[in-house]
């Protein structure tokens, strides 16, 4: 993870279903997914709970949590259970640097020419910044 790191693992839950459902959206056809918004608005008229002002935000929400339960996404639990078996299961994959990043092996012979050089000249130090 760069820069952009969760602050938390519940932060991580939320940011990865949001990706799924939005995924969805935009794989199913309009028509599809006017059809489900019709359904939406119809548990929500039929909510013996109380009453509901439609609007924007509600709709956007109840459309939301309606694919959440079509796709069988994974709760918070199971999710970092997942998640922590894909962690473990990933290892570190190391490939051989190509020839041109290698330094070629010293020889004997220029051994000593390095120490004269290095003995005639103070020390530097390189920045970089």
């Amino acid at each position: 993870m760069g820069s952009d790191t969760p602050r938390s693992l519940r932060r991580a839950y939320v940011e990865w279903v949001a990706e799924q459902i939005e995924e969805f959206k935009e794989r199913i056809p309009r028509s599809h997914l006017l059809d489900i918004a019709d359904e939406v608005v119809t548990e929500l008229r039929m909510n013996p709970d109380g009453q509901y002002q439609l609007t924007e935000i509600l709709m956007c929400n109840a459309m939301d949590r309606r694919i959440f339960r079509m796709l069988k996404l994974p709760g918070y639990r199971a999710w970092c259970m997942q998640r922590e078996a894909q962690r473990k299961q990933q290892s570190v994959i190391s490939f051989p640097l190509p020839d041109r990043f290698v330094s070629p092996p010293v020889s004997p012979a220029s051994v000593p020419r390095l120490a004269m050089v290095a003995e005639e000249e103070p020390e530097r130090l390189a920045c970089v910044g």
